[in-house]
């Protein structure tokens, strides 16, 4: 849905939100789409199952859906645009700068995700982690005048739909929690794509409802088990298919159609799990390939901890590597780094101020297709 718009003087109806479970699926429908999202999604925790260090994906993959979620939301920034900014260890932020303040949507919703992570580890998904993580999704100069970390107080607008009353939102969360969190549903797939709706037509915050209902999908695919680390998403999907994906959902508002809108769901799932499985194996390869380079040309005790740490930070300046390795001096790290460059894993960039600005070409190629 669009950004939202606050209007004291809404004459729209507020929208009545049926409690779940929802009725009127067609299961029978959707087995041919369920069968098929189960079986990328299964592939895709097969080969997470037998990497050694399943973490090394985690940013690559977080830095993509971070880009693609905000897109969504009319947020216009690259990808590069992103690991540039997040380099730069003096950056200012220019209030006047629309890129700026771009840029920096997308490294809150990144480091949102890694808030709700965290928070998952101590509780399932539910109404803590959902302000927690919105608290952190908003923190910069736009989410100031949001009520971050909390449930809207005042009637919001997203073009013609008007949300429930703010009274509602309590027990609707209430009984989305229970739902996300029960056996309701036994299917997985059924029960995140049904949750996610919900969560739209809730919209319990002022701002940012859309990238954190998108967030929760492979929150919750964490919390269940179907992977073990959160790779999959689905926003470059939804992303693709805007117009459809809102369609879908404004169905449900007007003739509750939960069919169609679950098919579309399950082959999002289907096709960026595919996609997720290729792009991991191709980090992989690519990984390995350039641990037997470092090991056997560059022969340093920092290799690895190097390898790992481009892999994170696709562009970085010596401060990182200092930092990383904990080098006593800047000078370590570019050795460390003009080793790598001769190796041809790494290329200089350009310089800005005093840094020297270092980027992994063959990453930033594989996360930008």
């Amino acid at each position: 849905m669009n950004k939202e718009q606050t209007n004291k003087d809404i004459r729209l109806v507020p929208a009545k939100v049926i409690p779940l479970p929802p009725v009127g699926i067609d299961k029978a429908a959707l087995i041919s789409e369920l069968t098929a999202a189960h079986a990328a999604v299964g592939e895709l925790r097969g080969f997470i199952g037998t990497l050694q260090n399943p973490d090394l994906l985690i940013a690559p993959f977080r830095k993509r859906e971070a880009v693609a979620s905000s897109a969504i939301e009319g947020t216009r920034a690259t990808l590069d645009e992103v690991m540039e900014y997040e380099a730069k260890e003096d950056s200012v932020v220019d209030e006047a700068d629309q890129k700026i303040l771009d840029i920096i949507e997308v490294m809150n919703y990144e480091s949102a995700m890694g808030v709700a992570l965290r928070e998952l580890k101590e509780r399932p998904i539910g109404e803590n982690l959902l302000k927690r993580t919105h608290s952190r999704l908003l923190q910069s100069v736009r989410g100031t005048d949001k009520d971050r970390g909390n449930f809207r107080k005042t009637p919001v607008r997203v073009g013609d739909y008007v949300p429930p009353v703010c009274t509602d939102i309590i027990p609707l969360i209430t009984n989305w929690e229970r739902y996300l969190n029960s056996d309701m549903e036994p299917d997985a797939l059924i029960r995140i794509g049904v949750a996610h709706y919900q969560f739209e037509a809730i919209h319990p915050f002022m701002d940012g409802n859309g990238r954190i209902g998108r967030l929760i999908i492979p929150l919750f695919l964490r919390q269940t088990g179907m992977l073990q680390t959160p790779v999959l998403y689905i926003s470059h999907y939804l992303e693709q298919y805007k117009v459809e994906y809102q369609r879908l959902l404004h169905r449900i508002d007007t003739d509750q159609e939960w069919t169609e809108w679950l098919k579309f769901f399950l082959r999002a799932v289907e096709e960026q799990a595919k996609i997720t499985t290729t792009m991991a194996k191709n980090i992989q390869d690519l990984y390995e390939r350039l641990k037997v380079t470092v090991v056997g040309e560059i022969r340093s005790q920092h290799s690895i901890a190097m390898l790992d740490l481009i892999f994170s930070r696709p562009i970085l300046t010596a401060s990182h590597v200092r930092d990383a390795i904990s080098a006593r001096s800047k000078g370590t790290a570019y050795n460390l780094l003009e080793k790598f460059v001769a190796a041809g894993v790494l290329t200089e960039l350009k310089t800005s101020g005093k840094e020297k600005f270092y980027g992994f070409s063959e990453l930033r190629k594989l996360i930008r297709a």
